[in-house]
């Protein structure tokens, strides 16, 4: 059974440095398209529906995508750790990084819906979005939050897969579970047959649906690693746990506060109207597409840098790092040049209702010359997460965009209108990536925190 979980070691720290990039990137980059496309499907058939519909889920998908990070960066914490052991050849450590990861998993998802359960409406007051813009957001958000720990488990059962070098596995599950949501999406949103017409509600429903459909069958091939854990085991956390919490609350807090952030600055758009709000979900699905396309190349940096250095090789993993950021600005840079060339064209493609698409062109248009710095700020995250070195990076990360909030107020202030909002997104989108490149270029990645791993394996057996 200890094959299976070494079987891509070799490539990982030892291989052409490209080819093992492209073989964890590519299939993960996929795989972040299929979960940005759960984004577009919904955005699609409700921006049928209207107006009201796209800003719900819009506004609701903020307080989602804060959960979400939650539940990726518990993930990531165990797919570092587990990275690290895969690198220094140890199988019984393998598993308990395994196992740790579905501790945080389960218990993080109850903690989320629970909190999130509980302080929904205060959201959405906090947001003052018109009412019937409340009522259907927090019909979706509801069912999203009670889906949370099919998710969580999902995004760890990747995780997994992508720590030992096998993305190929998380691309087929999330295509499933895409296919299953274009299935359904429309069924449960308008309503055909018997099933009734759900709207917002139903567009929920097929996203929590999918998640549990894909954890469902990545748990079942789990088990050819010989590393799936019991869930019995998620009653019994290891030092394994621990130190994918330290690793992973950071980037999960960081992620939150991003998501928050944006709760914010969806409170200063509200003043522009509707029109603007859902230009803002829109606007931020299309940062969104690119995004998750650097979220998988991230995740590879993350499995390449921590077994470089779990296999005692900081040189190797530094320029796992940089090279896996140059093959991520090729892709994102050509989305940029679409978004730049044709910014009405994007907007119009969601929702073609005129008042949307004036407020959003500035907004794609901003987006779309800040892309390359987000690259940098998400694939080099991921590369400090492989080092087990989170937490600077995520606090400047934090600072940087709360800077957002009294930037764009300050803008508004002077007269720029909605698209004072866009350039304060945009500036410190530019300003992250410039700082994270800084950074990673100047930290010393070196092998004591492989040796401080081994140590505790010692005993353990391999």
């Amino acid at each position: 059974m200890a094959e299976g979980v070494f079987e891509h070691r070799e490539l990982m720290v030892s291989g052409a440095l490209d080819r093992a990039i492209l073989h964890l990137g590519l299939p993960a980059a996929m795989a972040a398209l299929f979960q940005a496309g759960f984004l577009v499907v919904d955005t699609f058939w409700l921006g049928r529906v209207g107006e009201v519909a796209i800003a719900a889920a819009s506004t609701a998908g903020f307080v989602m995508w804060l959960a979400q990070t939650l539940g990726e960066g518990a993930a990531v914490g165990s797919g570092a750790v587990l990275a690290h052991a895969v690198g220094a050849a140890h199988h019984a450590a393998a598993r308990r990084g395994a196992a740790a990861g579905l501790v945080l998993a389960i218990w993080g998802s109850l903690l989320v819906t629970g909190v999130g359960l509980l302080l929904a409406p205060t959201v959405f007051a906090f947001m003052r979005t018109a009412t019937p813009v409340t009522a259907a957001g927090l019909g979706y958000l509801r069912v999203i939050l009670a889906g949370m720990p099919a998710y969580f488990l999902f995004a760890w059962i990747a995780a997994v897969f992508r720590a030992v070098g096998d993305a190929r596995t998380p691309l087929w599950l999330l295509g499933l579970a895409g296919l299953v949501n274009v299935i359904i999406d429309p069924i449960l949103i308008f309503g055909i047959g018997p099933v009734p017409r759900m709207e917002t509600v139903g567009a929920a429903l097929a996203t929590v649906l999918s998640w549990l459909v894909a954890a469902t069958v990545g748990w079942h091939l789990l088990g050819r690693l010989g590393v799936r854990p019991s869930f019995g085991d998620a009653l019994h956390p290891t030092e394994e746990t621990w130190r994918a919490l330290r690793i992973g609350l950071p980037l999960g807090l960081e992620g939150a506060l991003f998501s928050f952030i944006y709760i914010i600055l969806t409170r200063i758009t509200t003043t522009f109207g509707t029109p603007a709000v859902a230009a803002l979900g829109v606007g931020h699905k299309l940062e969104v597409f690119n995004y998750f396309v650097c979220a998988g190349l991230g995740a590879a940096a993350t499995t390449l840098v921590g077994q470089n250095l779990g296999a005692g090789d900081p040189g190797r993993a530094r320029r796992a790092g940089w090279r896996t950021l140059f093959l991520t600005v090729v892709p994102v840079g050509a989305v940029t040049l679409v978004l730049v060339s044709v910014p009405a064209a994007a907007i119009g493609l969601f929702i073609p209702a005129p008042d949307v698409i004036a407020a959003g062109v500035t907004y794609a248009l901003l987006v779309g010359i800040s892309q390359p710095f987000m690259a940098a700020e998400v694939v080099l995250l991921g590369a400090f997460a492989g080092a087990h070195r989170t937490v600077v990076p995520a606090i400047l990360q934090v600072v940087l965009t709360a800077a957002r909030i009294p930037l764009a107020a300050a803008l508004v202030a002077a007269g720029w209108g909605v698209e004072g909002v866009w350039a304060a997104i945009s500036v410190t989108t530019v300003v992250k990536g410039l700082v994270l490149a800084v950074m990673f270029a100047a930290v010393k990645l070196d092998v004591g925190n492989a040796a401080e791993i081994g140590a505790t394996m010692t005993g353990h057996g391999r």
